[in-house]
């Protein structure tokens, strides 16, 4: 038996994994986003439908383009490492300016309510996830 050092084997059925994943990414968006026109009256920038960009922000930026940035190095494995090395940066950059946005949006909500900023367990948890992703980076 050859031994390719170096070459891992592609699994045959990694076209179907990569498209069940961009599936339930979609999904996930288009759900998020039925919820919030649906039950959550919509979004916007000004009013009480501004809280409602931090869930579709969030869910776009640190589930959907940060888990397409991931698969980068697989699906794009017969490019250049410098192509893929760009579009798995600008993929990131794209994720992290999206979820921003989110971070702003409530940040901005709850600054024109008169609403305490992090008082529950799950702010906390966002901003140590939010922090920990932009130090990944900087590493």
């Amino acid at each position: 038996m050859e031994s390719h050092a170096g070459l891992a084997a592609t699994p045959r059925a990694l076209p179907y994994y990569v498209a069940f994943s961009q599936l339930l990414g979609l999904i996930a968006v288009a759900t998020t986003g039925a919820w919030l026109g649906l039950y959550r009256g919509g979004i916007a920038w000004q009013g009480v439908l501004q809280f409602n960009v931090h869930p579709l922000c969030m869910v776009i930026g640190l589930i959907f383009l940060q888990g397409d940035a991931l698969l980068v190095y697989r699906v794009f494995r017969n490019e250049t490492k410098r192509t893929t090395k760009v579009l798995h940066g600008l993929l990131h950059v794209f994720a992290f300016i999206i979820a921003l946005v989110g971070l702003v949006a409530v940040f901005d909500y709850h600054r024109k309510k008169g609403y305490a900023d992090l008082y529950s367990l799950h702010s906390w948890c966002g901003i140590l996830a939010f922090v920990l992703y932009f130090v990944q980076g900087q590493v």
